[in-house]
């Protein structure tokens, strides 16, 4: 958020928050419009597509009545999107929002197809035109909910203002956060430290201004301000007592942040012990039955694509022999779940001395070497050969590893598969990879990919361990698509 912090005193700070809320309008309200706007629009464009797919393969004319019989999904939709949730899904991640889209909008569609048929009018509706519409629109919404947040941020008419209270380590954090993930629709506008610290230079926050409010006098002036993020870690227990327990501030909505970074994050279900709050953790990969749904959709999605990708395969295969000299797969040993050792298939992107070439380079650039050490890649590698260079490009060069998914090696999504000297990198993080089969895509490569540091990756990789869901998984194989397709991140 290119926007400054606001420098609010106690006694006047009433008057300027409700200076800035006025000035946005009802930010909250817009917020639910806007994606309210962007779910008609996926509704209207896949009935439209799929009236389109029906004329294709009929050769008939164009039919209008047949979108009149979509409206009811678009209605009754939009309603159950509010009913869970989805509007205006402030701070919703983008896992559980596509969770909650796809899981509505299929629950929608049968129940209108149930009712259907109990009012024995089922033959009025064409049932393409209704399949067609519900696929289609599984996938445009999350798609245009996405663009939408992001003109609206570059507009600067999204994101609603709430007041951060504790602003040590935790609170810090949170700020860079949400001004690095403004599409969240969390947007800090004023600060409250209740320690009293007065020293808040953050190099890495683009904020040119940064103050507390006090609570000197109460924090009552802060009641313009409907949301609070509370950094549990950062606020002394009195102060936490007086604005949860005894409802100071006035705040219509208080959002707790814990700092319990080492457990999920994901279906995390509250539970009330005579006033006391019990949080229930759910460890997925301990549940048999999903894991083994995610090995049945390991076979299928692998078969799918290994017939899809053949002839491409077949093409690579040719092209890296005249390319240059040397095997067109290439194999190596990496370490696998429960520490075992793995070979791993790619096709060869490399040149056959590529261990020497990287030595030589390495010791004649200190400048690669430094990039070496921290990111254990070079943009700039010596060792790719023509043909290396484009399959990288595309990751096309790690489709024989469809092979190690069937063997059952490798998962689709996982962790990428380190290399044996890169154990002591993971330090602390190592028994959460080996937790898990290694992937062929994973959420490092749909946040940044090589874009980002080694230990960020290892960061990442210890995320999605603890937050795996079948849900996540879906997501990042939507997001690896368009990751492939963008090039984000690929040298």
């Amino acid at each position: 958020m290119k926007e400054d912090i606001k420098v609010l005193g106690v006694k006047d700070a009433r008057g300027k928050l409700f200076g800035i809320i006025s000035r946005r309008g009802n930010i909250r309200l817009r917020m639910v419009f806007l994606l309210m706007g962007a779910d008609i629009f996926s509704f209207l464009l896949a009935g439209f597509f799929a009236i389109g797919v029906r004329v294709f393969i009929f050769s008939e004319p164009l039919r209008f009545d047949l979108f009149v019989q979509t409206l009811p999904i678009l209605t009754v939709s939009l309603f159950f999107y509010g009913l869970t949730g989805l509007y205006p899904a402030v701070g919703m991640s983008a896992v559980e929002e596509l969770k909650k889209l796809v899981s509505t909008t299929t629950f929608v569609v049968l129940a209108l197809t149930a009712v259907s048929f109990w009012v024995r009018n089922a033959n009025s509706f064409s049932r393409l035109t209704l399949t067609l519409t519900w696929l289609s629109s599984i996938v445009l919404l999350p798609v245009n909910r996405d663009l939408l947040r992001a003109i609206a941020v570059s507009l600067k008419v999204w994101g609603e203002p709430v007041a951060i209270i504790g602003f040590e380590k935790q609170g810090k954090w949170a700020l860079e956060f949400f001004q690095k993930n403004p599409k969240l629709g969390i947007n800090p506008v004023v600060i409250l430290d209740p320690s009293g610290h007065q020293s808040y230079s953050h190099s890495q926050v683009r904020v040119s201004k940064i103050n507390a409010l006090y609570p000197k006098e109460g924090v009552g002036s802060l009641t313009d301000v409907k949301t609070a993020l509370i950094m549990i870690s950062d606020v002394p227990e009195k102060f936490m007592t007086m604005i949860s327990s005894n409802q100071k501030g006035g705040w219509e909505r208080l959002i707790l942040l814990p700092n319990l970074e080492q457990i999920s994050s994901f279906g995390v279900v509250s539970f009330d012990f005579g006033g006391v709050l019990g949080l229930e953790v759910r460890h997925n990969l301990l549940d048999m039955r999903q894991r083994a749904i995610k090995r049945v959709m390991d076979i299928m999605l692998s078969i799918a694509l290994g017939i899809i990708f053949l002839p491409i395969g077949l093409l690579i295969a040719l092209w890296i022999r005249l390319d240059s000299p040397g095997p067109i797969l290439y194999s190596q040993e990496r370490l696998g779940k429960d520490g075992r050792k793995i070979t791993i298939y790619k096709f060869r992107s490399m040149k056959l001395n590529a261990d020497k070439v990287l030595a030589e380079y390495l010791s004649n650039n200190p400048v690669a070497n430094k990039e070496w050490e921290q990111n254990q890649k070079l943009y700039d590698d010596p060792r790719i050969t023509r043909a290396g260079k484009w399959i990288r490009r595309l990751s096309l060069d790690e489709l024989p590893q469809l092979f190690n998914i069937l063997k059952g090696d490798m998962s689709l999504v996982g962790p990428r598969p380190i290399m044996l000297d890169q154990e002591a990198l993971y330090g602390d993080h190592i028994e959460v990879y080996t937790n898990v089969r290694p992937g062929l895509s994973g959420f490092w490569q749909v946040s940044g990919r090589n874009q980002t540091s080694f230990r960020q990756r290892v960061d990442y990789d210890a995320y999605y361990v603890r937050n795996w869901s079948i849900w996540l998984d879906i997501y990042i194989i939507v997001r690896t698509v368009w990751v492939v397709l963008s090039r984000d991140g690929a040298y």
